[in-house]
């Protein structure tokens, strides 16, 4: 069920268009949303004329665009300037105001690039792996990409690929770390690699790249113990095991039913990690 929000102030005749997302907002109570949800991608050209006169004049809201006018003619930070449009409706909450302003004080005089970054990271701790995947790729393909650090970008696509190897999409997550590990040289992003390799089950390419990066034997070897233990897990044999008796004609009712359990849950976990 969808949440409906009550506006308190005036709706405006003619929206104001935040061009940055192609997104037209009605009133303060939607501009606030749109402040809350995004706080990842603000930047300061928020902080213009424009707004503060459409705030004055469709809102109806005289003082508060005053008080912004001021703001921008003295070049405020950006978190003073959101947090007077945040307080001067009841949309977001004291604590949900205050954890906006700590992220936007955080990061306003950062780069599109890093605040960009910050979000998708933002995006893969919390689990939502399509967002954020869209995220990186977005980050990468415009030309903000090009003001990054090499080691940064680098850094990019090894995130990315973590996040399609959570999805088991590891050709992809091969690609990533392959082109992440050419900019940041990191062992974790190498390590990564021949990890999606390995699993993917693509002994050729495992090999190919510890040919092309002169991987040490000791590494090689650390990799696939780390392998061998987290595919033999006592869950994991005992699923295993429960197949093989099917297979072998014991598809007992029990059988059936753990089986179905153990489908459902990772049904479950892989729907929650694709949620947008």
């Amino acid at each position: 069920m969808s949440t409906l929000i009550y506006c308190k102030n005036s709706i405006a005749a003619s929206p104001y268009y935040i061009e940055e997302v192609s997104l037209n907002v009605y009133s303060l109570e939607e501009l606030s949303y749109y402040i809350i949800n995004n706080v990842y991608l603000l930047s300061s050209k928020l902080m213009n004329t424009e707004l503060c006169n459409w705030i004055g004049r469709e809102l109806k809201m005289p003082n508060l665009a005053k008080e912004l006018h001021t703001m921008v003619q003295n070049n405020s930070p950006l978190h003073i300037f959101v947090g007077h449009i945040l307080s001067a409706n009841g949309y977001a909450s004291n604590k949900e105001i205050k954890d906006a302003l700590t992220i936007i004080a955080t990061f306003e005089n950062k780069s599109e690039a890093e605040r960009r970054k910050l979000r998708a990271d933002r995006l893969m701790a919390s689990g939502k792996l399509v967002d954020a995947i869209y995220e990186y790729e977005i980050l990468l393909s415009e030309d903000i990409a090009r003001t990054m650090p090499r080691v940064v970008e680098g850094d990019v696509y090894h995130n990315l690929g973590c996040a399609f190897a959570k999805l088991f999409f590891f050709e992809e997550a091969i690609r990533c770390f392959d082109e992440g590990y050419k900019r940041n040289l990191k062992k974790q992003t190498l390590y990564q690699l021949l990890y999606s390799a390995r699993c993917a089950k693509d002994k050729a390419a495992f090999d190919d790249y510890v040919l092309k990066y002169q991987v040490p034997r000791t590494d090689v070897e650390e990799v696939l113990q780390v392998v061998s233990r987290a595919t033999s897990k006592e869950d994991i044999i005992g699923f295993d095991n429960t197949i093989n008796d099917m297979l072998n004609g014991n598809n007992t009712e029990e059988t059936s039913e753990t089986i179905n359990n153990v489908i459902q849950n990772w049904k479950n976990e892989y729907i929650k990690l694709c949620r947008i």
